[in-house]
């Protein structure tokens, strides 16, 4: 009986190919399901651990410094999206620009997100009481991307979940990953714990259906195909979904 150790599966690797002439930019490991079910329970148990939870003014902060980077930065990623993506680099640089944008806007959100008080003493039974909402993250955040706005897009389904408190794992499209990766090595860079902010790089199309649907996620942001998304919508956690379609509607 032979005790050689297992030889590990070696993963699948995902080309990262350049729109122009299709030179290879990089090739990055794929992730299979055990390195899913990983980073959901690392997920998972940041946010059950409410002492772990981020103060607003620390969101703020990371966001601002997050903009500052990308800022810093602006060059790179104009190029990377010009690359990986195949857009001309002014509309690319354009699309880098609203990127940062919208992280700033994820920090002035918070200055002005609140609850609302509820109007009581409207009935005898409400005399004398006081009622408010407040609003508290909702959980883990599962985002995935498509490859045509492969910063700006991310920016909007991540930025409102490090704004919101909520721990987010990201699938970029498997063509164009870069900007994703760049993305989240700045917002770490800028603070954010790296549990808060994970990327998954999907071995399988059933592996992103299954970070869509594991019970673990809270909510689901998806852009891509009408299909698709309403294919995952019914297996979303009480619904909670919003879905961005990148169809062309035809009359």
């Amino acid at each position: 009986m032979s005790c050689a150790p297992k030889r590990r599966r070696q993963a699948i690797p995902i080309e990262v190919i350049q729109a122009f002439d299709r030179a290879l930019i990089a090739q990055l490991d794929s992730e299979d399901a055990a390195a899913l079910d990983r980073k959901i329970e690392t997920a998972r148990r940041l946010f059950a651990d409410r002492r772990a939870w981020l103060k607003p003014h620390q969101r703020i902060e990371i966001l601002r410094k997050l903009a500052v980077l990308m800022e810093s930065k602006r060059e790179h990623l104009g190029r990377q999206i010009a690359r990986e993506g195949g857009k001309p680099l002014s509309d690319a640089l354009v699309e880098t620009d609203r990127a940062i944008d919208g992280v700033r806007n994820g920090a002035e959100e918070l200055r002005v997100m609140a609850g609302r008080e509820i109007p009581m003493g409207l009935t005898p039974a409400s005399i004398d009481r006081r009622a408010f909402t407040i609003w508290e993250p909702i959980g883990v955040v599962a985002a995935i991307s498509a490859f045509n706005h492969p910063l700006n897009l991310i920016v909007h389904q991540v930025v409102p979940a490090v704004a919101t408190g909520c721990p987010v794992i990201v699938k970029p499209a498997n063509p164009t990953p870069l900007s994703c990766l760049d993305l989240v090595s700045l917002l770490h860079e800028a603070g954010l714990p790296p549990g808060w902010c994970q990327v998954f790089l999907a071995e399988t199309n059933e592996l992103a259906e299954a970070l869509a649907t594991d019970p673990r996620i809270a909510f689901l942001s998806f852009i891509g195909s009408a299909r698709v998304g309403w294919h995952l919508r019914p297996s979303c956690r009480r619904g909670r979904a919003v879905l961005w379609s990148t169809a062309v509607l035809r009359p």
